[in-house]
């Protein structure tokens, strides 16, 4: 049971919503249902006990990894005053797809004396391991949409004034979202739609162009917003500088303001970056995890946006390579996720890349992802 409700924003008085940043008096997205989500948005987040579960290196610049869904990881935060000044999330799709990971059945504390007998028995290590859901990307747009908007609000409210937030989402949902993100964080902070390219095979019998591409919302909490353009400057293609060179000499401008050429430019709202694998060009190697995204995507996401000693979050944290990209890029980081695998694996990461932090747990209800029924039939 939640200790206490923590309101959205300070300015919130009981029994009043804020709802978006526009002068309207109603939601600007119409679906069913969708006037929910205002009871829920008036009550506040739900604030329950938070434990910490273990504390890996003296942790000087308070890093957490926290067990949680993300409304309540936000209420914490809330209620903490701990402001965030960047935030990258890659939530469900609402594709109507099922994740599913490789997870030791030891690892699971209430199997564990049965994990020890079979373990005696069995040599396999196929055997040993199971399908774990981490997570049912099953929605109806309505619910998800509400439940999006929910979070979207939680996260607002725990922004930095110069904050912003990019929302990875694909073609199943991602123009609603769109739309959602105008509403709470207002139209005139939209800063880019950032499409994702790669590479892959296509299916059998297609009849329509490979869908190869995810979308990312970029949007700042206000109109002072960081970007730090000098830490995502590329190299501009050789044929371009030597034509923009004849250019300028036809002109006879030849030395104007030529010299900025060196630092490069501002790359295009379209990168292009392989998906995570096992022989990456970056040189990290994926975890294994279904979800996961490449190491390049978030490091170019987090240099933009935020500087060395900046707090960077991910709430929807999956693999943890937000938070592992940003403390080698010298930020700090708040990973959250509801699934023990991307709890576990994220550890593991993180300790890997010489990272202090606290593992913590929100007590919030939640216990997806631990079952024993299961794990006990897949030993039999």
């Amino acid at each position: 049971m939640a200790i206490k409700y923590v309101p959205y924003f300070p300015d919130t008085l009981e029994g009043q919503a804020i709802l978006d940043n526009f002068v309207r008096t109603q939601r600007i997205l119409r679906y069913r249902d969708n006037d929910k989500i205002v009871e829920r948005i008036e009550r506040g987040m739900p604030l329950y006990e938070v434990e910490t579960q273990e504390i890996v290196g003296n942790n000087p610049n308070h890093n957490m990894v926290i067990r949680g869904e993300c409304l309540s990881a936000c209420a914490y935060l809330k209620d903490k005053d701990i402001k965030v000044d960047l935030v990258y999330i890659d939530p469900p799709f609402a594709s109507g797809a099922d994740y599913a990971k490789k997870i030791y059945v030891r690892r699971n504390p209430k199997v564990a004396e049965a994990i020890r007998q079979a373990e005696t028995e069995v040599d396999s290590d196929e055997l040993r391991a199971f399908e774990e859901k981490m997570y049912g990307d099953v929605w109806d747009k309505e619910r998800y949409l509400n439940w999006m908007y929910e979070n979207l609000m939680a996260i607002k409210s725990v922004m930095s004034d110069t904050a912003s937030i990019y929302v990875h989402l694909d073609w199943h949902i991602g123009h609603y979202v769109k739309i959602l993100m105008d509403e709470i964080f207002g139209e005139d902070n939209f800063r880019n739609e950032i499409i994702w390219c790669y590479y892959g095979p296509g299916s059998p019998g297609m009849r329509q162009f490979n869908r190869k591409h995810d979308t990312i919302f970029w949007y700042s909490k206000s109109n002072d917003y960081n970007f730090f353009d000098n830490q995502v400057r590329i190299a501009h293609n050789t044929k371009t500088v030597e034509n923009f060179k004849k250019g300028l000499e036809g002109s006879g401008f030849v030395n104007d303001t030529y010299d900025l050429d060196a630092k490069g430019k501002i790359p295009e709202d379209w990168w292009e970056f392989a998906i995570a694998s096992r022989f990456p060009k970056d040189g990290e190697k994926r975890v294994d995890y279904a979800t996961e995204k490449p190491w390049m995507l978030l490091e170019r996401i987090i240099q933009a946006s935020s500087k060395k000693g900046m707090l960077v979050a991910d709430f929807f944290g999956g693999s943890g390579v937000t938070a592992t990209v940003a403390s080698k890029l010298g930020r700090r980081f708040i990973h959250c996720d509801i699934g023990i695998n991307s709890i576990e694996t994220t550890r593991d990461r993180l300790i890997k890349a010489k990272a202090e932090f606290e593992v913590m747990e929100v007590k919030d209800g939640v216990s997806l992802y631990r079952n024993p029924v299961q794990t006990m039939d897949k030993l039999k």
